[in-house]
């Protein structure tokens, strides 16, 4: 986002201005933007609503840049591709569509026996990682070492296939790895997997007691780092964050050898609860629930570190906390001190309130890393998406207005109802923005102040800005610096209405009654359109 520089007189127009546009409502918005400051990083965020089969992207100051339309509702998240494509997984199938909302590729994830859930993540050569649920029966488990007393009727695990997608509607899965092939056991010696819990890390307790006999590991979230050909898992339900090696063999992923690492489909690293490995007590914990581990992107001020949205906080589970920590990786082995792997801390944390709301999450949420430092929080029952500076201030804060039950700017959306698993936050020079255009088509609520003010602060007063028009206008005449010839001039307003289209336009005025606000005016001539922000006093 760019912001004018303005001298006194200017500066204090526009605090005017505001004023007058923000005591035009009794009440602050509650849905759309919240908040904005120009230490907010430049780029565009993509979301997905719960309760609707559309998918958005919106710029900082609220403004649709695109929308999507899916075949069903999201199950649950979505990504922007550096071809400009966008992948969504729905409650049963994968769908990529281009720019323009055309089906490129649709896949039925249930009808070929795969139960995806939660996430799925594009990789660099088209191929997707899923993440899927097994199901077995008590028996099965027991029959694996676990515990009679800590199996339910129906016992599900997580496993990740690979993806390649074929022609329009089929795809191929190349390669594979399971929870199920990582259990070691030190109840019965007749079973198999037996062997010392404390002396083999890399491999998951069978009979760690975390209370869910059923959804024993219900991993959330999956992430793959392309420098390192490695994979990272956020299972919920066992507090820890885990790195597998992905240039493994499907076969080499079942056991304990192959790959880069050499260690198969071992555990590289793990990370949130020591219990689990037994390496450390209650005390000793440092994730509670967590969801959405990831790897910092490259480039960014904080690459190659991991990032997480900590749910249960300190494990009292009143409040949720963002974390940041840095592996220790020497010749590509993951380090360990006193036998628990490193780090023993944090490199941050923050937890804390935004516009004097906690965030306080016990269910789904995310946050990643920006290029400036900054971090990106989802709050998923509030649909709320924010930015916050390393120092914990807030400085930008969107709420989702589409919802299953309003979508009114001054109607308080509670329950859920507006809900949003993630959101991701893409720089401006994001790779699929390239030859795009980036045009914001207004708001998708019906109205908000404080979009209207940040487009005004917003407003690139470079170029056509100084020497097309006089802005702000005044007298209800848009006036300007010379005659004007256009093959059509068309006005919107900020929910992207027509107000004004005037074909084969010539002269230098343009008489227009309109109420005080922001409005965008497009300039189309020889086959160029040119997009200017200006504002009515």
């Amino acid at each position: 986002m760019n912001f004018i520089k303005l001298n006194a007189a200017g500066y204090l127009s526009l605090i005017i201005f505001f004023a007058s546009v923000l005591s035009v409502n009794a009440q602050d918005p509650t849905i759309g933007l919240q908040h904005f400051s120009s230490s907010a990083s430049d780029g565009y965020t993509l979301f997905t609503p719960e309760k609707s089969t559309s998918v958005f992207l919106i710029d900082n100051c609220g403004g649709k840049i695109n929308e999507w339309t899916f075949s069903e509702k999201p199950g649950a998240t979505c990504y922007f591709l550096e071809n400009g494509n966008l992948l969504r997984a729905g409650k049963d199938s994968l769908e990529i569509r281009d720019w323009n909302n055309n089906l490129i590729w649709s896949y039925a994830m249930d009808e070929n026996g795969l139960k995806q859930h939660h996430d799925i993540e594009p990789m660099p050569n088209g191929n997707i990682l899923c993440l899927l649920r097994e199901i077995f029966n008590g028996d099965d488990i027991i029959a694996e070492g676990r515990d009679t007393s800590l199996v339910a009727e129906v016992f599900k695990l997580d496993k990740i296939v690979e993806l390649r997608p074929i022609g329009t509607n089929d795809a191929s899965i190349v390669w594979e790895w399971r929870f199920i092939d990582r259990l070691i056991q030190d109840k019965d010696n007749t079973k198999p997997n037996f062997g010392s819990v404390q002396d083999h890390p890399e491999r998951l307790d069978a009979n760690y007691d975390n209370t869910y006999y059923s959804d024993w590991t219900h991993a959330n979230a999956i992430d793959y780092n392309a420098e390192l050909d490695q994979i990272m898992i956020t299972a919920r339900h066992l507090s820890e964050l885990y790195i597998i090696d992905h240039s493994t063999t499907t076969e080499e992923a079942t056991g304990h050898s192959g790959g880069n690492s050499n260690r198969g489909g071992d555990f590289l690293w793990r990370w949130g609860n020591t219990q689990v490995y037994k390496q450390g007590s209650h005390e000793n914990q440092k994730l509670f629930y967590p969801h959405d581990g990831k790897w910092v992107e490259s480039g960014y001020d904080d690459y190659g570190k991991i990032t997480v949205f900590n749910n249960g906080g300190d494990g009292s589970n009143e409040f949720s906390s963002i974390h940041l920590m840095s592996p220790v990786i020497n010749d590509g082995i993951y380090q360990l001190e006193d036998n628990k792997f490193k780090p023993l801390s944090f490199d941050w944390t923050w937890s804390g309130s935004i516009l004097g709301v906690e965030v306080q999450q016990d269910k789904k949420s995310g946050t990643h890393a920006l290029p400036n430092g900054n971090f990106m929080i989802c709050e998923t029952s509030l649909g709320r998406v924010s930015e916050i500076s390393r120092n914990g201030t807030s400085v930008w804060t969107y709420v989702n207005p589409v919802s299953d039950i309003v979508n009114n700017q001054y109607d308080t959306i509670t329950g859920s109802h507006n809900a949003i698993f993630r959101a991701e936050k893409y720089p401006e020079y994001y790779a699929g923005f390239d030859g795009l255009d980036m045009t914001s088509q207004g708001i998708i609520e019906n109205e908000n102040p404080v979009s209207e003010a940040c487009m005004i602060t917003s407003v690139d007063m470079k170029s056509e800005y100084n020497t097309l028009m006089v802005n702000p206008v005044v007298n209800n005449e848009i006036r300007f610096l010379s005659d004007i010839e256009a093959d059509a001039i068309v006005v919107t307003d900020l929910t992207g209405k027509t107000v004004y289209d005037k074909k084969n336009f010539e002269g230098r005025t343009i008489g227009i009654n309109l109420k005080s606000g922001l409005y965008i005016l497009q300039l189309i001539r020889n086959n160029r359109i040119e997009t200017i922000k200006f504002v009515i006093r």
